[in-house]
C-alpha cells in the first residue's frame, strides 16, 4: 500500500499548526528503521502519523492527550523489525487535522478514528500500543471489536477515567459553555513565543512528567515556527474542553468484559492515579478473567516513562509482543 508523505494539518480552511537510542532487548533481528510520515484520509481531513518497519506485525502506537506520534520517538528504534510500529497524531494533536468546528468531543470519538486507521491498512488482527488516554482508548477499542484485537499495551493508564451518571448532567451543561466560548476565539491567532519559552512551559504544564529533551521531541510535531523565529503549539484548543458525555464505571466494565486479547499494564511507580484505587483493583480483577493473558508491571518512572526512559519499557513490549497465544 503506498503511503503518503502527511502535510501540516488544517482546521476550517486555515493552516495550524529520533532519537537513536542503543539497542537494549537482545534479538537476532536488525533494529527499527527509520520511520516515514503517513497521511490517511478521513472526511474532515486527514489523520498523520509515521510508520516504523512496514510489512511487519502491526502495532498501532497511539498517544496520550495533549501528546502526538512523538511519544514513541525513542520506543520504536528499539523494537525489533518484525514488528510494524504505526504512530498516529488524534485528530487536533500533532500534524493531523482539527474536527470540524461546532462538534463537541467525547472519549469514544478515539475509537472511530482507530477504526478508521485500521479499515484504511486493510488488517483484519492488529495488536495496539497506548500511553495514557491512547492505552485506554485501546482497551475500549479492543472491546468494541474482540476479534480484531490481538494484543493490547497500556502505559501508565488501568482504565478510562469514569463519570458518575448523577454528574453527568452538570458536566454536560458546562462543557457545551466551554466548547461555544473557545470556538468562538479560535482563529483569532495563536500566541507565539521564543523557543525556549514553549519548551518551558510544556515542561511545567506536564508537571515535570517530560524532560527538556523528549519535550523536544514532542514539540517536533506540536508546535509551529513562524516567520518571525517564534514558535506557537498548534494543537487544537477544543482539546481542553472537558468531554461533552462521559462513561460510567458500569459501562466500562462492560467494554473489558468482552476482552478477547492478551493485555499487558505498565504502570509507571510516580504516575498519576485518576481514581479511587478500589475501581482500579476492580478493573484488573476483570483483566484477569476476561483476557486471554493479563500482565500488570509496576516500572520506575513518570507518566512520561516510556518517553523518558525507553529502555525500561521497550523489553517489556518485545517479551509480550513475542508471546505465543
Amino acid at each position: 500500500m503506498l503511503l503518503k508523505a502527511a502535510g501540516r494539518s488544517v482546521a476550517t480552511g486555515r493552516k495550524f499548526h529520533t532519537l537513536h537510542c542503543k539497542v537494549l532487548c537482545q534479538s537476532k533481528m536488525e533494529s527499527t528503521t527509520n520511520p516515514k510520515e503517513i497521511m490517511i484520509p478521513v472526511p474532515y481531513g486527514h489523520i498523520a502519523g509515521k510508520i516504523w518497519n512496514e510489512g511487519g506485525s502491526p502495532l498501532l502506537s497511539l498517544h496520550g492527550w495533549m501528546d502526538n506520534a512523538g511519544t514513541w520517538d525513542t520506543v520504536a528504534p528499539l523494537l525489533p523489525r518484525n514488528i510494524s510500529i504505526v504512530a498516529i497524531d488524534f485528530p487536533g494533536h500533532g500534524l493531523s487535522s482539527f474536527k470540524p468546528l461546532g462538534i463537541g468531543s467525547t472519549f469514544v470519538h478515539l475509537l472511530q478514528v482507530i477504526e478508521r486507521v485500521v479499515q484504511y491498512f486493510g488488517w483484519k488482527e492488529v495488536s495496539l500500543l497506548g500511553h495514557s488516554m491512547g492505552g485506554a482508548a485501546a482497551m475500549m477499542y479492543a472491546g468494541a471489536f474482540p476479534e480484531k484485537v490481538i494484543k493490547v499495551i497500556m502505559v501508565d493508564i488501568v482504565k478510562p477515567v469514569a463519570t458518575p451518571a448523577e454528574s453527568q448532567p452538570q458536566l454536560t451543561a458546562e462543557s457545551i459553555k466551554e466548547l461555544l466560548e473557545v470556538e468562538a476565539k479560535i482563529g483569532k491567532g495563536l500566541q507565539s513565543y521564543e523557543y525556549s519559552f514553549i519548551v518551558d512551559k510544556l515542561i511545567k504544564g506536564y508537571a515535570s512528567s517530560i524532560t527538556e529533551e523528549t519535550a523536544k521531541i514532542l514539540l517536533k510535531r506540536g508546535s509551529i515556527k513562524h516567520s518571525n523565529g517564534l514558535y506557537s503549539f498548534n494543537y487544537d484548543p477544543r482539546l481542553k474542553v472537558p468531554s461533552i458525555f462521559g462513561m460510567t464505571f458500569e459501562q466500562q466494565k462492560e467494554f473489558a468484559n468482552r476482552l478477547n486479547c492478551e493485555l499487558m499494564i505498565i504502570k509507571a511507580s510516580a504516575g498519576p492515579i485518576y481514581e479511587k484505587q478500589e475501581h482500579y483493583d476492580e478493573m484488573k480483577c476483570l483483566y484477569s478473567k476476561s483476557a486471554k493473558k493479563f500482565i500488570y508491571k509496576e516500572v520506575e518512572g513518570t507518566h512520561h516513562v516510556h518517553l523518558n526512559d525507553p529502555q525500561v519499557v521497550a523489553p517489556l513490549i518485545v517479551e509480550f509482543m513475542h508471546r505465543k497465544l
